[in-house]
């Protein structure tokens, strides 16, 4: 992920309170786009009520979490929030946003992707070496189906008005279900998914993707309205190596921000090509994401 400018976060946040145990309210529900798969589903009602919303946008573990409801409210313009995926995982602190949707309710719109569980430090350090070696290629270890089926419920507490928990149930079939999505992705922007099943290499950056976008990328108009965004996006990437299109798969917009990201990145991306299971280069993909903040 890519950020622009750096900001603190103020101190503070809600007074400690006992968790709302929220039941369902609606039934799973998993919608197809055409660059994103989403998850969601409601619970509690009335004033309790929150809608937890789940993006992915590839094959893969990480999740881009919302939380909408006036539980979910903070006072913040920004900080940190803590989320745990109970019984069995740990803790996870992590930045947010806070957003109101046009009927004015409020939405804790989690900056960065998260798994059920974060990696473990020897991987972070076996990752911080790597790019402190210019090796972009590392892969980071997957989360076994069985760990997320045992997950049932989602604890949500610091700097939101009230903390909160979701009584999920197992998370194994909905998991399951994203995941046959996003796999339809793939066949939806033309790529192999057979080949793909089975690469010897991913598309690599052959240089650090956090140089190829400044400060100088954010939207004057953007920066002088005070406004920011996150922007995921996605480049084809031909057998050469080559970034071919870029595509804007969500955004919290302006459209400005999304103009800025194609163009700074389409113009400084640099990659080696994927390569199948024999080693031949083959057309692919790469995506990540961009937080615009002041």
């Amino acid at each position: 992920m890519f950020v622009l400018l750096a900001v603190l976060a103020l101190p503070g946040g809600a007074a400690a309170k006992e968790p709302l145990r929220l039941k369902p309210s609606s039934k799973w529900n998993v919608h197809y786009a055409d660059d994103s798969c989403r998850l969601g589903r409601s619970f509690g009602t009335g004033d309790q009520k929150v809608v937890l919303v789940a993006d992915r946008y590839q094959p893969g573990g990480d999740l881009r979490l919302s939380f909408v409801g006036k539980p979910a409210y903070s006072r913040l313009n920004e900080g940190e929030v803590r989320i745990r995926f109970g019984p069995a995982e740990v803790e996870q602190e992590v930045q947010f946003y806070p957003g109101v949707l046009a009927d004015k309710t409020p939405t804790l719109i989690i900056q960065r992707g998260i798994r059920i569980a974060p990696y473990p430090p020897e991987v972070v350090k076996a990752y911080e070496a790597a790019i402190e070696a210019e090796k972009y290629d590392f892969e980071w270890p997957k989360i076994a189906p069985e760990r997320e089926a045992a997950v049932t419920y989602i604890e949500v507490k610091r700097s939101v008005r009230q903390p909160f928990i979701l009584e999920t149930g197992s998370l194994g079939a909905p998991l399951a279900a994203l995941e046959k999505c996003t796999d339809e992705l793939l066949d939806h922007w033309g790529i192999d998914v057979a080949r793909h099943a089975s690469l010897s290499r991913p598309v690599t950056v052959k240089s650090n993707p956090g140089n190829w976008m400044k400060s100088r990328d954010y939207p004057a108009d953007m920066l002088q309205a005070g406004k920011r965004a996150i922007v995921h996006f996605r480049l084809n990437v031909d057998a050469a190596g080559q970034p071919t299109a870029c595509h804007i798969q969500q955004s919290t917009r302006p459209k400005a921000f999304d103009d800025a990201v194609c163009k700074a990145i389409m113009r400084n991306a640099q990659f080696d090509p994927a390569l199948d299971a024999e080693g031949n280069p083959i057309a692919s993909y790469w995506l990540n994401s961009v937080v615009f903040h002041i």
